[in-house]
């Protein structure tokens, strides 16, 4: 069995979840990149260290499944990217339960799922290190985007939480906190973003979902082991002013 470290990715089929599998894989690292729909991992081709697992951060055993298979066919999990998420318009006053729940649960109770299954062999192990994608909006809130922003919001105090309880035990847990990424999600405001946000942004453009991933990779990997309970924001300065 290979000795190389083992890296979970949520979301993989996703601008960001795909990008953090390459940055990974570039590291050495073996990568188990998950999504909702296996087939969608396909366009990631081969590398021989990549891995691909259906896995559905809103079933309430898919996360355990996913982590006892990784221990018993890979023999270790060192690191847990989550990156699974969705993004709906949800106006404050005018909010669809449908919608809302959808939202929070993959945003926030899947990474809490992943968070305690795979967090869990992480710390029998004695090592490892988990990184949440949240947002800018967690803390600067977004227009019309209200559940979106308290999803992440709250995976900002589950990771300060779970630094605190798994750092004795190995574990370090950060945030990175991505501002405006040209990712597919953000194809239908694309345009609205370019035209009034762009402008705002003092490094003058749209993020690269490969800019986030090598910062989630840092993390993940060769990040000092003193650093947990961090959130690294990654927006162009758009949250300075």
């Amino acid at each position: 069995m290979s000795t190389l470290p083992v890296a979970v990715v949520t979301g993989a089929a996703g601008g960001i979840g795909e990008a953090a599998v390459f940055s990974l894989l570039a590291r050495g690292m073996r990568v188990v990149a998950t999504d909702v729909r296996r087939d969608r991992l396909d366009h990631l081709g081969e590398h021989p260290g990549l891995l691909r697992h259906m896995l559905d951060v809103t079933h309430p055993d898919h996360a355990y499944e996913v982590a006892e298979w990784a221990v018993r066919e890979l023999g270790r999990v060192d690191a847990l990217v989550n990156a699974a998420g969705v993004f709906a318009r949800t106006p404050a006053t005018a909010m669809d339960e449908l919608v809302m729940r959808q939202i929070l649960s993959v945003n926030l109770e899947g990474a809490l799922r992943c968070t305690s299954a795979l967090g869990a062999k992480m710390a029998q192990a004695g090592h490892g290190r988990i990184v949440h994608v949240a947002s800018v909006s967690a803390v600067g809130g977004a227009a019309l985007a209200s559940v979106y922003a308290a999803s992440k919001a709250g995976l900002i105090a589950a990771a300060r939480s779970a630094a605190r309880e798994l750092g004795p035990r190995g574990v370090r847990v950060n945030v990175v906190s991505p501002g405006i990424i040209d990712t597919e999600m953000l194809a239908p405001d694309r345009a609205m973003a370019e035209r009034f946000v762009v402008p705002r942004i003092p490094a003058g453009r749209l993020g690269q979902a490969k800019e986030v991933a090598e910062l989630i990779a840092f993390l993940a990997t060769n990040a000092p082991d003193y650093m947990t309970g961090s959130v690294l924001v990654l927006d162009g300065g758009l949250s300075v002013g």
